[in-house]
């Protein structure tokens, strides 16, 4: 393995004297692999709760395969948000970090304030995102102990000594290989949608490859500016366009929703179907809230005991939940006789296979798997992680990554998409709620903070075994 002994040793302190870029066997309290929304999150959490201080003194690597730190790809993207324009300013309203907070007087941050408590755009919130990044970015390298790597992949995670880590990075341009130490690490890689997927989750009791292969697309695809202006470019050529989405996640609804918008003037007007398993939910901040719209289909179970939510974690929101309170009828909401609903169960379900094979596009709204990174144990063998062999979750719900086995690796930790992440009853959320969050609110506060805090705790672990074993 490449640099398999480069970061053996006993040492382990990284207060004070800077570690430049490219020094090999550089040592790092905490490393954070990813630099996107989920992997700034942790820092942010800390900075809001005045822990910042704590963990850049700790010595911290940000590292990121893109260019920019802060936006990963939410830019990418032709829908809005499915967190409210205020979830995205707060990360900079409520730090005591003064570049932080200084954000939220950029005229960008003005556009996205007039929105309040509505949705935003992608395009805008990965352009906030992409400020708050330059900005932590900066706090991290300017730090003695600190380094911003961007334009740099992580090929390897390794068990070191005394409950460390060791990490194999390439740079991206000059092909340049180094070993890091550190005491900690996050993984923020993001998620992917891996076509051959498709081949082994049943739809209607069968899978959508190879039968669909000729007309299917999957969400991230579809939902990207270029995917989207080519796949609709094709819809409007065809006399009667028919649609099938399978899934009932916010994709879906928000790719359904792109959909009647793009093609609203054809005549005849587009037929949508979308396949779900789950029932159709929506959030409201309170129980009267959903009495008084009509919504009724609820019981204690669906209530956050913190908040009074209902279906706080599970229904949909902003755009999405208009688009969903229409096709259930619910209160004044005017129907939408372009799109239906087909409730699907795990048996054969040939009225949906008759609808997908006269689709002229089906989109796989089935869900992410997580961009894991290889790691590996003190003797180089590969550690299978969980969630990559089938769809349960990478982390537990202290966000520690997981073997195969279920079993947390100490001092490994993840965040983001695809993560899994479910999490426990101290943070709410409503019981009947099975599926993972990926909230960005919970990333920047509960979450962040928790995760922040083990990794320090993990650090401090570290520090004591390795002095121990000095000694």
């Amino acid at each position: 393995m490449p640099g398999s002994g480069e970061c053996a040793g006993p040492r382990f302190d990284v207060a004070g004297g800077s570690l430049m870029a490219g020094v090999a066997k550089a040592e790092f309290g905490l490393v954070i692999i990813g630099a996107g929304p989920a992997g700034l999150a942790p820092l942010l959490a800390a900075a809001k709760n005045g822990l910042l201080p704590e963990v850049l003194a700790a010595g911290v690597l940000l590292v990121d395969r893109d260019y920019v730190p802060g936006a990963g790809r939410l830019g990418n993207y032709v829908i809005s948000s499915d967190s409210s324009a205020d979830t995205f300013l707060s990360c900079v309203r409520e730090s005591p970090v003064p570049e932080l907070v200084a954000l939220a007087e950029t005229p960008l941050a003005q556009e996205i304030s007039a929105r309040g408590p509505d949705c935003v755009s992608l395009e805008l919130a990965g352009r906030l995102m992409a400020e708050v990044g330059a900005v932590m970015a900066e706090l991290i390298a300017r730090t003695p102990g600190g380094r911003v790597a961007m334009n740099t992949e992580v090929e390897w995670l390794r068990k070191d000594v005394g409950g460390s880590w060791c990490a194999g990075l390439r740079d991206r341009q000059t092909g340049e290989a180094e070993a890091v130490r550190a005491g900690s690490v996050l993984v923020a890689t993001g998620a992917t949608q891996k076509r051959e997927r498709l081949l082994g989750i049943p739809v209607g009791g069968e899978a959508l490859l190879p039968r669909c292969d000729a007309k299917l697309i999957q969400s991230d695809e579809f939902l990207s500016h270029a995917g989207f202006a080519r796949t609709i470019g094709v819809l409007e050529k065809s006399e009667r366009p028919r649609v099938v989405i399978a899934g009932g996640s916010t994709s879906a609804m928000s790719c359904a929703r792109q959909i009647l918008i793009a093609l609203e003037d054809h005549d005849p007007p587009v037929e949508i179907v979308i396949l779900h398993r789950r029932p159709v939910t929506l959030f409201y901040p309170g129980r009267d809230a959903a009495l008084e719209d009509g919504y009724d289909v609820f019981d204690d179970t669906d209530i956050c005991p913190l908040s009074g939510f209902v279906h706080r974690f599970g229904g949909f929101r902003f755009e999405s939940r208009m688009l969903a309170r229409r096709l259930l009828g619910v209160g004044d909401a005017e129907p939408e006789p372009r799109v239906t609903l087909h409730r699907l169960d795990d048996a054969q379900d040939e009225k949906a296979w008759q609808l997908l094979e006269e689709a002229d596009l089906v989109i796989a709204c089935l869900g992410y798997r997580p961009a894991g990174v290889t790691v590996r144990d003190q003797t180089g063998a590969v550690i299978p992680l969980a969630g990559f062999e089938d769809d349960g979750p990478l982390v537990n719900g202290s966000c520690g990554v997981m073997d195969a086995s279920g079993r947390e690796i100490p001092g490994l930790f993840g965040i983001g998409l695809a993560c899994g992440y479910r999490p426990p009853a101290e943070m709410g959320g409503e019981r009947s709620f099975s599926g993972q969050v990926n909230g960005l609110w919970l990333w920047q506060n509960d979450v962040g903070l928790m995760l922040i805090r083990r990794m320090l705790a993990h650090l401090a672990g570290v520090r004591e075994e390795i002095d121990s074993d000095a000694a």
